[in-house]
């Protein structure tokens, strides 16, 4: 998985599909406790370094107004320079550079407009759509906070600090003429910029995705440690030396707040702390997703059969026990918990705790979990329309889902090792990598 530095997270914006038991409240704020800034969403951390060679651009060649009205155009501005750079990318993957369009946004556009270029022989423009709303789903939308967080812009106006300024200068130059490159600079004038395809792969060649030198890496590095809580999480991560793992799962988190525990920076900012919460949130969720999914499967092979016949037996009534035992673990470890940030971080789940907590039976546990769900859809909204239960419920038995949720194989029982959220340790652990960081360490 390739990385994403951003405050948007897709987990969190998909309604349909991916948070049947409304955890992602809580998981987005404990995984913003542990690494802020960093998401699930696969990319490349040289979008910085791109970012900034844009407002770079931008900046040399038109005055901004102060405030937010100058933090909008700047965003706004670097579309047209993000489009070229697409196209330059997927130039250098055609010209033999390995991965050098690996994690593109909106790659299928760029792809699709360089094909076009290449078979008609004209000069490259950068008038085409690299993604439905670029604004939102392209570099911009998703690197901002990135570029905040790594102290490489200002975060009132959108202008290049001192670093996003350095950061810029190791990022090749944009291949057109003063004139030209004032255009891109515009949004209204940059359709009338242009280059020759030979020139745009000459530029991919420098500027694609795996092209980043030494100087750049290093201070690419510094980005992404600028940040305490990412800094702190990188020196425990170096200390893990090889037990780091391709999938984290709750025993190498663990380890991880083991490690954190050892750095005095971590223990002030409560990382130990953040990590036992993860661990007995996702326990507990794990537990109940997994009790979810069993209905799931019941309502696909017996549906309208009264769900008693399934709470009855074995397998269920140890579900039913490992549900409690995560409720109760998590219920402690809050009512144990001094740190505001933390508690705050879970309270999406409280109420959900203490109902399975208290539940006297294996069939009323079957309630709670349903009644959860359709709270959940209930509040997610399709074009201005509820979302539906992926299986109905009448208090007796199950109708048959919806084909997307079907599920013909009983889940397994929770084993509290698993990860039901990835946390974007795997993302992070990548990008370090990728600057030569946790090489360093």
């Amino acid at each position: 998985m390739l990385p994403f530095l951003t405050a948007y997270d897709p987990l969190g914006g998909r309604s349909g599909s991916i948070d049947p038991l409304g955890a992602l409240q809580s998981y987005g704020a404990l995984a913003d406790l542990l690494l802020p800034g960093v998401t699930t969403i696969t990319t490349r951390s040289r979008y910085l370094s791109m970012l900034c060679a844009a407002l770079a651009t931008a900046e040399d060649h038109r005055a901004f107004p102060p405030g937010a009205a100058g933090l909008a155009q700047r965003r706004k501005a670097v579309e047209p320079f993000e489009r070229l750079w697409a196209l330059a990318c997927v130039a250098a993957n055609k010209g033999g550079h390995d991965g050098a369009a690996d994690g593109l946004r909106g790659i299928s556009y760029a792809e699709r407009t360089y094909s076009q270029f290449a078979a008609s022989g004209k000069r490259v423009t950068c008038d085409f759509p690299l993604l439905k709303y670029q604004s939102r789903t392209g570099a911009v939308g998703t690197y901002w906070t990135a570029l905040v967080g790594g102290q490489l812009v200002h975060p009132d106006t959108g202008a290049l600090a001192a670093e996003g300024h350095e950061l810029a200068g190791h990022f090749p130059e944009l291949p057109l003429d003063a004139k030209d490159r004032a255009k891109v600079a515009d949004p209204e004038a940059a359709r009338r910029a242009s280059l020759p395809l030979d020139e745009l792969a000459e530029w991919g060649g420098r500027c694609h995705l795996r092209a980043a030198g030494r100087h750049e890496r290093r201070q690419l590095g510094e980005a992404l440690t600028a940040d305490d809580r990412r800094e702190c999480v990188n020196r425990a991560l170096g200390g893990m030396a090889d037990d780091i793992p391709a999938v984290w799962d709750v025993p190498h988190v663990a380890r991880l707040g083991g490690a954190l525990g050892e750095i005095p920076r971590a223990v002030e900012l409560g990382l130990p702390v953040v990590v036992e919460a993860v661990v007995v949130a996702e326990q507990f969720h794990e537990a109940v997703l997994a009790v979810f999914k069993t209905l799931l499967w019941w309502g696909t092979l017996h549906a309208g059969r009264p769900v008693a016949e399934l709470v009855g037996d074995a397998d269920f009534r140890k579900a039913f026990d490992r549900c409690r035992e995560t409720a109760r673990a998590l219920g402690a470890f809050r009512e144990g918990c001094d740190r505001r940030d933390v508690r705050a971080a879970t309270e999406g789940l409280v109420g959900f705790c203490g109902q399975v907590e208290r539940c006297p039976s294996e069939r009323q546990l079957v309630t709670e979990v349903m009644d959860r769900h359709r709270r959940v859809q209930s509040g997610k909204v399709d074009g201005g329309v509820p979302k539906c239960d992926w299986v109905v419920w009448d208090g007796t038995a199950l109708l048959r889902p919806t084909p997307r949720f079907q599920r013909a194989d009983r889940p397994a029982l929770a084993s509290g090792a698993a990860l039901t959220h990835p946390y974007r340790l795997e993302p992070f652990v990548h990008m370090l990598r990728e600057n030569d960081v946790l090489r360093r360490n």
